[in-house]
């Protein structure tokens, strides 16, 4: 069986604050080592920080960001680990994305809902139309980010608020249907739903939702392969319930320990993950890699979600990031359509470009 190390780290962390306008972006994710090609790789950074410079003891996103190069900079380090058969698996996360999935998945929740059925539950499909309606709802979206940043059950009446904001933005945008569903919530699911807004600390956070959704990725991969896989972490503080929960999955698989969900599997085990363990990046090159990738990717995201324009080493590099995405299906994100659309437009129009089709 051959042996890899995922080395993982994230940037754009802001907690429980959602509706930080400066870092709108998270991401969390890192490179798949072969063991075989560590020395190489780490040869040739060596070579590289020479390269460009790059003298601090520590390689972070952060520092190599402030150079007018950084994207020519990044290039060469993304080039030379896809170079060495390294493989980037990341989750890009957008945050106002992300506020108006949790309005959906608390206000239109069958357990607090009683317009919804217990099926409604797993329609995906669905809830992602009436996320995308709820996008532009500013004052909605800021209104459960405030809630949500709290981490207290707020007051009941601050809730049907909210509710009936909900109602009138989906009455407005031509939806009574929808809208009827937000009113007339009696107290006692209020009591309910309000109780939502009091989960711990890492599940109000953005690494509490990516994480596991990161470690579905590598299964996906690891599933058809044999491939004995140590996973690195930069220092995580506050998040033992959710390292817990990956921990628990590095067990071995049971006759049914995955299950359908839409044009994928959820996977219960990660039979050949030999570990989860966490370190100090400043001791480990490879988690520095990892904070270059994430920096990177949260950066161009960022743009493609503001419509920047994107230099020529970034839009190759988001070619590299089409391809393999297409081949492994090593990164997923949770973002606009637009964004989706922005970001396929670009990437596979740079593809086209370079094999002159």
């Amino acid at each position: 069986m051959l042996k890899a190390t995922f080395y993982c780290d994230e940037s754009g962390y802001t907690g429980a604050n959602w509706a930080d306008a400066d870092q709108p972006v998270f991401v969390q994710g890192g490179w798949l080592i072969m063991h075989r090609e560590r020395r190489e790789i780490l040869d040739e950074v060596v070579t590289l920080k020479e390269r460009f410079s790059l003298r601090a003891e520590e390689l972070k996103w952060v520092r190599v960001a402030r150079r007018r190069d950084s994207s020519a900079v990044y290039r060469a380090f993304f080039e030379l680990m896809l170079r060495h058969g390294a493989l980037p698996f990341f989750f890009v996360m957008d945050k106002d994305f992300l506020l108006a999935a949790k309005t959906v998945e608390t206000f239109f929740d069958p357990a607090y809902n009683h317009h919804f059925t217990d099926g409604f539950t797993g329609a995906s499909e669905e809830k992602k139309q009436l996320v995308e309606m709820l996008l532009p709802a500013r004052e909605i979206l800021d209104e459960f980010a405030s809630l949500h940043h709290g981490g207290v059950v707020p007051p009941r009446e601050r809730v049907r608020d909210l509710a009936e904001m909900i109602a009138d933005w989906f009455e407005l945008g031509g939806a009574p249907w929808i809208a009827e569903t937000q009113r007339h919530y009696s107290d006692d699911q209020l009591d309910d739903l309000r109780s939502e807004f009091g989960a711990t600390n890492s599940m109000r956070s953005t690494t509490g939702h990516s994480l596991p959704g990161l470690m579905q990725l590598l299964e996906n991969f690891l599933r058809p392969r044999a491939i004995a896989l140590g996973i690195l972490h930069d220092n995580l503080t506050r998040f033992d319930d959710v390292i817990e929960f990956v921990r628990r999955l590095l067990r071995p698989s049971r006759p049914r320990d995955s299950m359908p969900v839409g044009s994928g599997s959820f996977y219960f085990s990660m039979p050949t993950v030999t570990g989860f363990d966490l370190v100090d990046s400043k001791s480990e090159p490879f988690v520095q890699l990892a904070d270059l990738l994430c920096g990177f990717v949260r950066t161009v995201f960022t743009k493609i979600r503001n419509g920047e324009e994107l230099e020529d080493d970034e839009l190759a590099i988001c070619a590299d990031i089409a391809m393999v995405h297409h081949e492994y299906h090593c990164w997923d994100a949770n973002m606009p359509e637009a964004m989706w659309e922005s970001f396929a437009a670009q990437g596979w129009a740079e593809l086209r470009r370079r094999f002159g089709s």
